[in-house]
């Protein structure tokens, strides 16, 4: 499976290799100025949902490709034809990472909607964005911690025949059958242990002889 910063660090690679991008940023898009040099082209992902089916682990991505348009619009529509093409080159991209198999098994949603926007944020930029997602089995990368009978639930149940007892009543019987006590589980409960009884267990009992004068 791959994981949220590998996934992340797919599309770093992606802004890193392609020509037309000049710098990247994950996250939200109003905190990019703040945290990021921002370098025209610029490429944003945002992380926008992710679940698991079947045993497939997806997470949904909006990338937002933009570039700077000057003041009188004269290169609008070049900027468009150009962020709308570094979409379209995205999950080609991640295709041929995903066919390569060098970094485990995975896929890509070929089939994206793009949409162009020039006012997205406060510079004078124009840019075009889609939702990406990236999918991959769980496979064997689930938490495998250890499971036995008896260390599942806390030490406060009854384990009968390796398996939890259910509601039931406990009674303390003498060596004639007369029932002394009942009581139902999972509560907690104090004996007081006279000691002439603790003696008689373990026989630790004493005869006088000569009567004391």
């Amino acid at each position: 499976m791959l994981t949220l910063n590998q996934d992340i660090e797919l599309l770093s690679q992606f802004a890193v290799k392609h020509k037309g991008v000049n710098s990247f940023y994950f996250g939200n898009e109003a905190e990019a100025d703040t945290n990021v040099k921002i370098n025209y082209p610029f490429m944003n992902a945002i992380l926008q949902n992710q679940s698991i089916e079947n045993g497939i682990v997806s997470r949904t991505y909006l990338i937002i490709i933009s570039d700077l348009v000057q003041k009188d619009l004269s290169n609008l529509n070049h900027v468009l034809s150009d962020t709308e093409r570094i979409c379209w080159d995205v999950p080609l991209y991640m295709r041929q990472v995903s066919n390569s198999g060098l970094v485990g098994s995975f896929k890509v949603d070929m089939n994206i909607n793009v949409t162009s926007d020039t006012s997205r944020n406060d510079d004078d930029v124009a840019s075009n964005y889609f939702d990406l997602t990236i999918s991959s089995p769980l496979g064997n990368d689930a938490c495998n911690l250890p499971i036995a009978a008896g260390n599942i639930l806390n030490g406060n149940y009854i384990y009968v025949g390796g398996s939890m007892a259910g509601d039931f009543t406990v009674e303390i019987k003498d060596q004639s059958g007369n029932v002394l006590q009942t009581f139902n589980t999972s509560g907690v409960y104090t004996v007081e242990v006279l000691q002439q009884i603790l003696d008689t267990i373990t026989a630790n009992t004493a005869t006088i002889i000569d009567p004391i004068v």
